[in-house]
């Protein structure tokens, strides 16, 4: 899975697959090297494609978005099998420790509002920012004083407005909501190749959700979405979901380096698999990389 690229096909075309490449059929005919393609994006549901190319992106390890009728993601594909020892690792999955899932949440959770404290340092919010970072090492084990919910209450008003609500029908919740699921399929696509499913989560337990454990681990990189949304000029108001790229192509510091999105997501996820599987005591601590070649 060394791809680089995010295409998104927006208009009516033909998706088909030949000697390695991705042929898109449309006004005109495109190539694409499979091996160079990270993640695809199907926006336009006017767009057929073939079993075969379905079947080489998947061996590639191609993270595969489809959208509904409104452009929005609404579906992650991923394959069946994409790791060696997939049943091995379900099998532990199943039986982690209750009290090791309740702390790793803690630490989650944790981290989580550790970056909304510095996404309000970064637009210049020193005292609510602070007033997070102080809430920090009051998580407990499975956060049952709900410091989670308490943090995105103070933090969503600071970052963008007192007026502001997850619930209301606004660009920047659109913007949000489009963000998340970007990221939110990348999990879905590093879980997968872990060997791990994402139907069981540790925290996120609804059935009707698929990407629980997705849903879970997710957290402390929306950040990255919420930096951006905060940004957005103006003019890309209307041309959002493109803009909300950027995304897949953020920078991340982990374990004292810098990592492209993807790989510091696949160093993140060992982690904390090391960490259920009561193998390691500490999961690491992220930091999304602000400078002038690749601004958030």
């Amino acid at each position: 899975m060394s791809g680089f690229r995010t295409i998104v096909i927006n208009k009516r075309a033909k998706l088909e697959s030949l000697l390695g490449m991705l042929i898109i059929r449309s006004d005109k005919e495109e190539r694409v090297y499979i091996s160079e393609i990270e993640t695809l994006i199907i926006e336009s549901t006017a767009v057929a494609v073939t079993a075969a190319l379905i079947v080489d992106l998947t061996e590639a390890g191609v993270n595969i978005v489809f959208c509904d009728r409104r452009h929005f993601p609404t579906s992650i594909f991923t394959p069946v099998h994409s790791h060696h020892s997939c049943a091995k690792n379900i099998r532990e999955q199943i039986n982690w420790d209750k009290d090791i899932q309740l702390t790793c949440w803690k630490k989650i959770i944790q981290e989580k509002i550790r970056q909304q404290a510095f996404a309000l340092t970064v637009i210049n919010k020193l005292k609510p920012a602070s007033a997070l970072n102080a809430m920090i090492e009051k998580v407990r084990d499975g956060d049952p004083d709900n410091f989670e919910g308490m943090a995105a209450r103070l933090y969503f008003v600071h970052m963008f407005g007192e007026d502001f609500s997850r619930n209301t029908l606004r660009i920047e919740n659109s913007a949000l909501n489009y963000g998340y699921t970007l990221i939110l399929s990348s999990f879905v696509r590093e879980i997968v190749a872990s060997g791990y499913i994402t139907e069981i989560g540790i925290w996120h337990r609804r059935a009707e959700n698929p990407y629980n454990l997705a849903s879970d681990l997710m957290e402390p990189f929306r950040i990255i979405v919420d930096i951006l949304v905060y940004e957005m000029p103006l003019n890309e108001e209307a041309n959002f979901k493109h803009y909300m790229l950027k995304v897949l192509s953020s920078q991340i510091e982990i374990d004292g380096d810098r990592q492209s999105f993807v790989y510091a997501i696949r160093v993140y996820l060992r982690k904390v698999f090391r960490f259920l599987n009561g193998e390691t005591d500490n999961i690491l601590s992220i930091n999304i990389v602000r400078d002038s070649q690749n601004e958030l």
